[in-house]
């Protein structure tokens, strides 16, 4: 009757080490996917702060702008550069060559 307990406790002390191993296998990856998570997520908000602080400046030229009066060359400007509008007798010339 007592090789029997013993064999009992011997299965189940087994089975409290798999359990055991078990559970920490599966905190160790939820700690490396929580870490990787907040790396991706630390730097989504790198290019999240170089973007506000480059729309700010934007921001702030373009106060300038409104504030100075100077309106007319910026809207020239954002014609050209942006919309690929022209002076009505000006010639525009691409250079085809890829050079």
């Amino acid at each position: 009757m007592r090789s029997l307990q013993k064999g009992g406790n011997g299965l189940s002390g087994f089975l409290l080490r798999i359990g055991a191993v078990a559970l920490i296998a599966y905190l160790a990856v939820t700690l490396i996917v929580s870490q990787v998570d907040i790396m991706v997520k630390r730097q989504r908000l790198e290019t999240l702060n170089a973007e506000l602080s480059r729309q700010l400046e934007e921001n702030t030229e373009l106060e300038r702008l409104y504030a100075s009066g100077d309106n007319d060359e910026y809207i020239e400007r954002i014609a050209r550069d942006r919309l690929g509008y022209v002076s009505p007798d000006e010639r525009i010339y691409i250079d085809m060559s890829g050079e």
